[in-house]
């Protein structure tokens, strides 16, 4: 991906299913010293695929994912920010 990000969105905590506002790319950052897992669903509730985004502090407490604009994120511990980005 490229360097420069260009944010589309407001950033908001994700504490329920959200497709943050129909994006294809999106940023995650932890914001707190805990573990969070992250779980991507089709709007349907079905899921699509889950990880685990590592404390603020670990190094992979901020990540870009990809996915499609209906599907929907959801984190548990609500510590987890998303915003939608474009890269340029």
């Amino acid at each position: 991906m490229a360097d420069t990000v260009k944010f589309l969105a407001q950033e908001a905590t994700l504490t329920t299913a959200s497709n943050c506002n129909s994006a294809s790319v999106v940023r995650l950052v932890n914001t707190d010293n805990t573990t969070v897992s992250t779980i991507t669903q089709k709007n349907g509730g079905a899921t699509v695929a889950t990880f685990t985004l590592g404390t603020r502090d670990s190094g992979y407490g901020n990540v870009y994912i990809m996915k499609a604009p209906a599907h929907t994120l959801e984190a548990s511990g609500g510590t987890v920010k998303a915003v939608s980005v474009g890269f340029y």
